[in-house]
């Protein structure tokens, strides 16, 4: 599990994980508040403590995280990676692994296990074959990998740092043959961004009657959407020229949306022009000085 300033419930997510897995390893992302307190709590409850030193993004704390947690229980042939603020139903493990046996018994060469719906939202379906559902691009909280993927595929790549970098492991995985399976009858918890209402002229946009409510990332998230969108598009675009086109409308599309009606459009239009113009010149990591001033305006 990645953690950055993380809160009390971080002790609760711990009692819950602890019960349904043979170890639990917490990484601190280079925490910019004390949370010694809290971190020594879940060590007492028989967590592995991770500390990075410094924000390294999710994938290089989720890299860390597994390597940690294999060699601490190498007999181990399954790791399960986990946000702070994500949750799981208590029988969520063994019904991940019976998804995985059933898959494997139908012939399905499994990559990912992913949960089956999100915040009481399905998650992507790309097929049923013989039985087995095959999932699309799932996000990152919430995937069984299987120890022997982990180690053929490689761990997550993290010059992305934070955005799509669940979805440049799917995509790895599918271009080297595994797929990803959703685990029927599991749920995860999630915060999938904050909700504003959008206004026009100093009143609530409103359809239908009711107030229009639409989620929108914290302001630097968009450097990193528009500077990995170029970047996963070098990377895959020429192989998957549909879903490349695709994907990109669909960014293009909410940047339209939130440059149109939030009320900090000018600092978001700054940084996707800076996250866009890092992406061409293939620049990787955590964002530079000046885009991280924007973000704080």
């Amino acid at each position: 599990m990645s953690a950055f300033n993380p809160g009390p419930a971080l002790l609760d997510a711990c009692a819950s994980l602890l019960s349904q897995t043979r170890s639990v390893t917490i990484v601190d992302d280079g925490s910019t508040i004390d949370v010694t307190e809290i971190l020594d709590s879940c060590a007492a409850a028989g967590c592995q403590i991770v500390l990075l030193g410094q924000n390294s993004g999710i994938a290089s704390a989720l890299n860390a995280g597994v390597d940690a947690a294999f060699a601490r229980a190498p007999e181990a042939e399954f790791v399960l990676t986990l946000d702070q603020d994500s949750t799981l139903q208590a029988d969520y493990v063994e019904r991940a692994l019976s998804a995985f046996e059933a898959a494997t018994a139908a012939g399905v060469q499994v990559g990912l296990v992913a949960p089956h719906s999100v915040q009481g939202l399905p998650s992507r379906v790309a097929e049923v074959r013989n039985g087995v559902v095959l999932g699309l691009e799932p996000i990152q909280s919430g995937l069984v990998i299987p120890r022997s993927v982990w180690r053929s595929a490689g761990p997550f790549r993290a010059g992305l740092f934070i955005d799509s970098v669940d979805t440049e492991y799917f995509m790895r995985l599918s271009d080297f043959g595994f797929e990803t399976v959703l685990a029927p009858g599991t749920h995860l918890s999630h915060s999938l961004g904050s909700r504003f209402h959008p206004t026009i002229f100093g009143r609530r946009l409103r359809f239908r009657g009711r107030d229009v409510s639409l989620v929108r990332s914290s302001p630097f998230r968009y450097y990193y959407i528009a500077r990995n969108r170029v970047l996963m598009n070098r990377a895959f675009g020429s192989r998957h020229r549909a879903w490349s086109i695709k994907e990109t409308l669909l960014d293009a599309r909410h940047f339209a949306i939130v440059l149109a009606l939030s009320p900090n459009r000018l600092t978001l239009g700054r940084l996707i022009a800076a996250g866009w113009l890092d992406g061409v010149r293939g620049r990787q990591g955590r964002m530079p000085s000046v885009a991280n001033r924007i973000a704080r305006r």
